[in-house]
C-alpha cells in the first residue's frame, strides 16, 4: 500500500489531484423492508437485514473530483447523465457542513462505474449511493456518519457502506 491510499472496510480510497475514488459492494436483503416509516429521512417502516456481495466482483466505483467549471457533473457507466433530485439534494446537504464556503462552492464531477448491469435487481443505487456518500464525505473532509448521508439518497445504501451482513433498524 502507498501513502497515497487509505483503505477502510470495503472501501477504497485514492487521493490523487484532488480527487476521492470508493468502491462500493451491492447489498442483497434477505429480510427486506416494506415502506418507509419517514420519507424525508428516509427511515423504514421495519427492520431489514442484507449482506454485501464481493468488492471485487459486485461494486460500484465512484470517483469525485474539482473541476474548474460552475456546475457539478455526473458521468454514469461512461455516459453524461442529468443530476436527479436526490444527488442535488445529497450535494446540497453536505456542502452546508463544509467549514469552507468557497471550498463548498467548487462544482465537482462524479464519475460512477458499475461492475454490473444497472438497474437489473443488484441494488445498484445502494452501492452508487454508498460510494459517492463516503467519496464526497472525504473530498470536504467531513466527519459524518456515511450510512446516515448515504441513505439520503437510497435507504439500501445504509448497508453497503461497511460491508458484510446488516441490520437496517425502522
Amino acid at each position: 500500500q502507498n501513502n497515497n491510499t487509505k483503505t477502510l472496510l470495503f472501501s477504497n480510497f485514492t487521493m490523487k489531484n484532488v480527487q476521492v475514488t470508493v468502491k462500493a459492494p451491492t447489498n442483497i436483503a434477505v429480510i427486506k423492508y416494506w415502506g418507509k416509516r419517514d420519507e424525508k429521512q428516509i427511515i423504514p417502516l421495519n427492520d431489514s437485514i442484507s449482506t454485501t456481495l464481493n468488492i471485487n466482483d459486485l461494486y460500484t466505483k465512484t470517483t469525485v473530483q474539482f473541476t474548474d467549471g460552475q456546475d457539478d457533473i455526473l458521468v454514469l457507466n461512461g455516459k453524461q447523465e442529468p443530476i436527479n433530485s436526490r444527488v442535488k439534494n445529497l450535494l446540497t446537504f453536505l456542502r452546508g457542513h463544509v467549514e469552507n464556503q468557497n471550498f463548498a462552492k467548487r462544482a465537482v464531477k462524479i464519475d460512477s462505474y458499475n461492475s454490473f448491469p444497472t438497474a437489473a435487481g443488484l441494488a445498484s443505487s445502494a452501492s452508487g449511493y454508498a460510494a459517492l456518500a463516503v467519496a464526497l464525505c472525504e473530498i470536504w473532509k467531513l466527519q459524518l456518519d456515511k450510512s446516515i448521508v448515504a441513505r439520503m439518497g437510497s435507504g439500501s445504501a445504509s448497508r453497503s457502506v461497511y460491508g458484510g451482513w446488516g441490520r437496517w433498524f425502522a
